[in-house]
């Protein structure tokens, strides 16, 4: 099962979303510190649990930046519409 875990998070430490490759070559680094016994399986899972935070709020920050481009084009349209 680690086998698989190693392989899906090298797949995606090589992806095209800088801000999810930064986050599974992080996870490489702890898995290889656990597995090397440089850290505890409780740390490991407490940075892993960090990880995720993190990706929720890049992923908020993403959303938020799409949400405004949205907003942007709608008020644009709604402008075009009184316009006319």
């Amino acid at each position: 099962m680690i086998n698989k875990i190693k392989t899906d998070l090298n797949h995606m430490a090589n992806g095209d979303n800088i801000d999810f490759a930064n986050a599974a070559q992080f996870c490489l680094q702890i898995v290889a510190a656990v597995e090397g016994s440089q850290m505890s399986v409780n740390e490991a899972a407490e940075s892993l649990k960090d990880v995720q935070r993190q990706i929720a709020v890049v992923e908020a920050a993403h959303l938020l930046h799409y949400k405004e481009q949205l907003n942007t084009i709608i008020n644009g349209l709604i402008t075009l519409a009184g316009a006319v």
